[in-house]
């Protein structure tokens, strides 16, 4: 994976229960799944799509930052994850 290769401090958090995950219902059509990811103790979702037309719709609604066919949320405002997002995944924002 090439978040976990560019930081160790990457992390998928499960939640507690299947009602506590992402739901795809607060997002745009074409959402697939979401995962909550923490990068050096700070929290972003990461969502999946099925195209990347549909990602990059979504990152333009939400404010956040694409790649590929994934939403990256909860980025935008804050510095560290930023730069971790653009530098090392490559995400833009539309």
């Amino acid at each position: 994976m090439k978040a976990k290769a560019a930081d160790p401090s990457v992390t998928f958090i499960l939640p507690r229960s299947l009602s506590e995950g992402i739901d795809c219902g607060e997002y745009s059509d074409g959402c697939i799944a979401g995962h909550n990811i923490q990068v050096q103790r700070l929290d972003l979702i990461a969502v999946e799509f099925e195209n990347e037309e549909q990602a990059k719709y979504a990152a333009k609604k939400f404010r956040g930052y694409y790649v590929r066919n994934w939403l990256l949320d909860d980025v935008s405002g804050e510095p560290l994850l930023e730069r971790f997002v653009v530098e090392h995944l490559e995400a833009k924002k539309p």
